[in-house]
């Protein structure tokens, strides 16, 4: 069985357990939310399996599933005044957090470093001129989110772990 199919295998069980989880009534997550959940853990199981094995596409791809799902996530479960207002300053921390992979992948790409901390840079000033999120309260629902979402992270956490054990295994 290839890497991918484990993977997606894993992905499976992340999403029903999720949802058994949601029947019982242990978490709280609309559609959306679940949405989000396996954006992110497939993102994160392809930046696992790609990274450090020069594999850009993927990786690109599999960093930007994650940072995709973990703003639906963030959009679905926070109300802001202007939902809009995130949008671009979010795809650009999305490129630049993407380059930045692509360039720890790949450390001889200058470029990429160079294109990520100017993209990083460039969505940190718009947030700030915008004034929308201050630190302060961004922290604040990180802390929010962990305690409410604890099993999710969880599960992920051991699904990882399985994909690491079955990714040793392999000659």
């Amino acid at each position: 069985m290839s890497n991918n199919q484990h993977i997606l295998i894993y992905l499976l069980i992340f999403l029903a357990l999720s949802i058994v989880l949601k029947l019982f009534g242990v978490i709280d997550a609309a559609n959306v939310e679940l949405l989000a959940y396996g954006l992110i853990f497939y993102g994160i199981t392809l930046v696992y399996t790609s990274f450090g094995k020069k594999q850009s596409g993927i990786l690109f791809i599999g960093s930007s599933l994650f940072l995709t799902g973990f703003l639906l996530f963030l959009i679905n479960s926070f109300e802001f005044t202007n939902g809009n207002e995130i949008i671009f300053p979010a795809v650009l921390l999305i490129i630049g957090i993407d380059f930045l992979m692509l360039f720890l992948d790949n450390r001889e790409r200058k470029s990429f470093l160079a294109v990520s901390l100017t993209s990083i840079i460039s969505a940190i000033i718009v947030i700030l001129l915008l004034g929308s999120i201050t630190f302060q309260t961004f922290f604040t629902s990180i802390i929010n989110i962990a305690e409410k979402y604890w099993p999710i992270v969880l599960i992920a956490t051991g699904l990882i772990i399985l994909l690491n054990i079955e990714h040793k295994r392999k000659p």
